[in-house]
């Protein structure tokens, strides 16, 4: 209950609401606020030459605009309301005082960065990687690491838009190759949540892919 007080008082002072579509800040202008998603979803977007390319989707928890720690920085992509959502937008010094009376904002922030890390590391990887299909299958594999399997089973909580940002992809692409998976019984697809039958299984599929590419180049 005082947690729940707490966090509407932090919204009375810092609190915003979008609407889906909205737009929360916009690619290369000056970064001013960092922004932590209470309620609904936010897609991060990179224009690449004249194409938008998702990069993450945030949840409630999530912190985005963090450069404006950083004097005179600028936001390297925009962000955008997928659905209605309310955020807190502190300015820099404000975040940082909460940082400081916060142990676990600060440690949230800190996870966040290295799964970022990690993801941006996931996406060089899949660039080496020529077709779409390997990509995806690479993809789920690092996913369910994290995850510990029930009867031999794991649930991943991830939407298709948020996949093809993991990964990428368009989500049209993405859908289809999941799609193939679950014909050829790999996983199953259930409220927007994947089901990888037999990880083990998974792996052997990625290999053997591996292994045509290989063919194909020599």
């Amino acid at each position: 209950m005082d947690q729940e007080k707490s966090r509407e008082r932090l919204f009375d002072r810092f609190g915003r609401r979008y609407a889906g579509g909205e737009m929360i800040f916009v690619e290369d202008e000056e970064a001013r606020e960092v922004f932590m998603v209470v309620e609904g979803r936010i897609r991060l977007i990179k224009r690449v030459r004249f194409v938008e390319r998702d990069i993450v989707v945030l949840k409630a928890g999530d912190i985005c605009g963090e450069t404006a720690l950083l004097s005179g920085s600028h936001h390297p992509c925009s962000a955008v309301a997928l659905g209605d959502c309310r955020v807190l937008a502190f300015k820099a010094e404000d975040f940082d005082e909460l940082l400081r009376k916060q142990s676990d904002v600060a440690a949230k922030l800190i996870k966040q960065l290295i799964r970022r890390l990690q993801a941006s590391e996931e996406r060089i990887e899949n660039m080496l990687l020529r077709d779409s299909q390997s990509k995806i299958v690479n993809t789920l594999i690092k996913l369910a690491q994290g995850v510990s399997p029930v009867d031999g089973r794991t649930l991943l909580s991830i939407s298709p838009i948020e996949l093809s940002s993991r990964i990428g992809l368009d989500v049209d692409s993405v859908k289809r190759g999941i799609l193939q998976l679950r014909e050829n019984r790999y996983l199953k697809i259930a409220n927007e949540k994947i089901e990888i039958l037999d990880l083990g299984a998974l792996r052997k599929l990625y290999q053997l892919m591996g292994m045509k590419e290989d063919l194909k180049r020599g």
